[in-house]
This record gives C-alpha cells, sequence and structure tokens, in this order.
C-alpha cells in the first residue's frame, strides 16, 4: 500500500516506528547512548518528523473545506 501524498510504501512508517521503539527500549534498559548512536537515533527521529511533514502537506493539497479552501 502506498500513500497518495508521498508515494512511499506504509512499511517506512512500521520501520521508523519500531526503530524508535526498539531504541526507547534500550534506552530504558541500559542508560543513555552513546554519542554516535545518539545521532542515528536523532536522523531516524527527523527522518519520521519530515515523513509526517510530508504527509500533511498532501492530505492539505487534497482536502478542501466547503468553501474549496483549506
Amino acid at each position: 500500500m502506498t500513500t497518495p501524498a508521498t508515494n512511499q510504501p506504509a512499511d517506512e512508517w512500521d520501520s521508523i516506528l519500531n526503530h524508535l521503539r526498539q531504541i526507547r527500549e534500550q534506552v530504558q534498559q541500559n542508560g543513555p547512548l552513546p554519542e554516535q548512536e545518539r545521532a542515528e537515533v536523532e536522523d531516524a527521529f527527523r527522518q519520521g518528523l519530515a515523513h509526517l511533514e510530508n504527509e500533511v502537506q498532501g492530505i492539505r493539497t487534497t482536502l478542501k473545506g466547503s468553501s474549496g479552501k483549506w
């Protein structure tokens, strides 16, 4: 299944969320991450935010109120 706004598979969301969940569990069990791993997690989080922004932009371009404007 792909999203019309970005044409990217919905599996990308699952992948990002699963990665962040795994990191959360690791931090809860082992404490703070080393600097390099922290940078990787921050990148994954930013990737998720960018993906979400793209989805919202896609929704805004396809949805209109009764006046024809968002």
